[in-house]
């Protein structure tokens, strides 16, 4: 039996998922375009559906804090003449829009005042006094205002758990002018920590002037201004499944920490959980410093967006739900993609913290056990793993990320029957196994020759939709060994595969690896021919979230203009060696049998260059022949994919 394989597919979900443009409580207010109104709020939390005013305020804890300065000329940001809202408290009271000049959005900053918190809350290392705020004005001789707001706690901010503290001076652009938040816990029995689940950030958002001064437009001069919030945090869960005919998975187990990297036999920790080895730093009784910039206008996509990284070591590994306890003969392992076993008995998520700019592979390595239902039959998996490559856990703020697991057959070798009638014959009985602890993974890219551009990602990791004039399939792999994109130059092999009968001799990677595998000139139900595959130095080509995939340099493999056919990509991590193998007929009969199926030398030299001769035949004096055989299976992966 070989190693079972795990593909793990990864998807990264905005929370901004459902989202229209009509906000909170959005009534056009009565004061006449042009007229100089006062400055009001109103806000957005970007989330899978969307909430009426009173829920989403709730997220903010009905609460959040602005700074917001104005541009005027021959002044330079922030000073006493053009800061405009020095960490201004903003408060959601229900139903009291337009009761004030200053409130057309239920929101209102008007004569509020910090209490206990106000010592939490600073601007360059100061805190904030206690002066009653103020009305404020649009300037329309002023270009642009910026505004940039955060939310949390109001209770974590009175105790001191989470210290705000605006960036006011020496960024070095516009986008690193953002906020430094200290998390401290509070000592007691039990200690407080600090609740980053509550804590929001807005995305940068600047007000040019114009040429309008529309008071019933957002962000507008004498309009509206919009605040749109992001959760801190991202969000992760796994599923798994399988797609065995016959049996059911059962009493799965995952491996974390020093575990992962333990012998075959060794206990799993925890075993009531799923767990991987991750870089991860659990949001739970997390105490350190928090740093929030902004995205620069390298992409358009995220411009202005928050910018978050955190202080510490992260932790090792990272452990979900622990609903894959429940897996047994009587609730099995779900069955499709549609409907996986997942981490958390209902799918939710888990919240981690983000790490933007990991390339740490996450590992998984389990044992479990396959079941027949009818005949009771099991069979114990141990120690298989799975990798995905670091760049799917370059987990965003506010982003949602699903993992999915899926175990085939592709691994297993099916228990198949022949029938022969031996009256003498000595010789050795032999099978062909290899071991895929590499990985490859393929993607396709739709490339248009009139354009000389990729235009498309294709989805379909084992299948793929071939193309017609002026655009092309090309399919790129990547192989990884361990943790490592590996150069596989002089290392694969590509071929077209066909096969006699398909329902009788499926095109698999274990019938790829037997045929490749085999070294006599017997006929294949499931043939091998070379084509031609090339190493691409550089590749940039659009990825399943819309945004550009750089591969290595050097690193991937490039299947360019296929056509519709079978295709099987070998990896060779250590080649097969061989040896002879005596063969001893009594009978010219047995003799002749035999080479019909296989070619017998009278002396053995070497496979690659030893053929048979017409004078390897057999006589009295001449019974005792040779055959190649594989001596070392080597450690070889196999990857076959589907062009339609």
């Amino acid at each position: 039996m070989k190693k079972i394989i795990f593909f793990a597919a990864v998807m990264g979900v905005a929370f901004t998922s459902c989202m229209n443009e009509e906000f909170i409580g959005d009534n056009s207010p009565t004061t006449s375009q042009g007229t100089p109104g006062a400055i009001g709020f109103s806000f957005d939390v970007p989330m899978p559906t969307r909430a009426d005013g009173a829920a989403a305020a709730e997220k903010l804890n009905n609460l959040f804090i602005v700074w917001g300065e104005k541009n005027e000329s021959g002044k330079d940001a922030p000073t006493s003449g053009n800061l405009v809202f020095p960490n201004y408290k903003v408060a959601y009271t229900a139903n009291t829009a337009y009761t004030t000049t200053s409130n057309t959005k239920d929101w209102e900053y008007v004569a509020l005042a910090y209490g206990d918190e106000k010592a939490n809350i600073k601007m360059g290392g100061t805190a904030v006094t206690n002066n009653v705020q103020t009305i404020k004005y649009w300037d329309y001789a002023a270009n642009p205002y910026t505004f940039t707001a955060v939310s949390a706690k109001p209770e974590d901010i009175a105790a001191g758990r989470v210290v705000i503290d605006k960036i006011t001076t020496g960024a070095s652009t516009k986008y690193d002018k953002g906020y430094t938040i200290t998390l401290s816990k509070t000592t007691g029995s039990p200690d407080v920590y600090p609740r980053l689940a509550d804590l929001y950030f807005s995305d940068r958002n600047e007000i040019a002037q114009g040429s309008g001064k529309d008071r019933t437009a957002p962000n507008a001069y004498g309009g509206n201004v919009q605040l749109k919030f992001r959760n801190a945090l991202s969000q992760v869960r796994a599923g798994v499944y399988e797609t065995i005919p016959g049996y059911e998975v059962t009493e799965i187990h995952f491996f974390v920490t020093s575990d992962a990297e333990a012998t075959d036999g060794a206990t799993p920790t925890p075993t009531s959980a799923f767990g991987v080895i991750a870089p991860n730093t659990n949001p739970a009784n997390y105490t350190g410093t928090l740093t929030v910039t902004y995205y620069d206008n390298t992409d358009a996509d995220t411009e202005n967006h928050p910018k978050l990284s955190f202080s510490g070591t992260p932790a090792t590994d990272l452990i979900l739900g622990t609903n894959m306890s429940t897996i047994s003969t009587s609730t099995p392992l779900g069955t499709s993609a549609t409907a996986p076993t997942w981490d958390t008995a209902t799918g939710t998520f888990t919240s981690v913290l983000p790490q933007i700019d990991n390339t740490t592979n996450m590992k998984l390595k389990v044992n479990y056990t396959l079941y027949n239902s009818v005949t009771h039959e099991t069979i114990q998996i141990t120690s298989k793993t799975a990798e995905v490559p670091g760049k799917y856990l370059a987990w965003k703020p506010n982003f949602k990320y699903t993992y999915l697991f899926k175990i085939t057959d592709d691994d297993l070798y099916p228990i198949t029957f022949d029938a022969v009638v031996i009256e003498a014959e000595t010789g050795v009985a032999e099978y062909i196994t290899t071991v895929s602890e590499p990985s490859i993974t393929t993607f396709g890219a739709i490339y248009n020759t009139s354009s000389t551009k990729y235009t498309a990602y294709q989805t379909g990791k084992e299948e793929y939709q071939a193309q017609t004039s002026p655009n092309q399939l090309d399919v790129f792999a990547t192989i990884v060994d361990g943790s490592t994109v590996i150069d596989p130059a002089g290392k694969y092999n590509v071929y077209t595969v066909a096969t006699t009968d398909a329902d009788k001799y499926p095109i698999t990677e274990a019938s790829v690896a037997e045929s490749l595998a085999e070294v006599s000139a017997k006929t294949h139900q499931v043939t091998c021919t070379a084509y031609a595959g090339t190493k691409s130095e550089t590749a940039t080509v659009p990825g399943e979230d819309g945004n550009d995939i750089t591969l290595p340099a050097g690193k991937a493999i490039k299947l360019p203009a296929l056509a519709a056919n079978t295709y099987a990509i070998e990896y060779e991590k250590s080649a097969r060696t061989y040896k002879a193998q005596a063969v001893t007929y009594e009978t010219k009969a047995e003799y002749d049998a035999a080479f019909a199926k296989v070619n017998l030398y009278t002396a053995y030299t070497n496979h690659d260059t030893k053929t048979a001769a017409a004078t390897d035949s057999w006589t009295s004096s001449n019974k005792t022949f040779y055959k190649e055989v594989v001596d070392n299976v080597g450690v070889y992966a196999y990857k076959v994919i589907v062009v339609q």
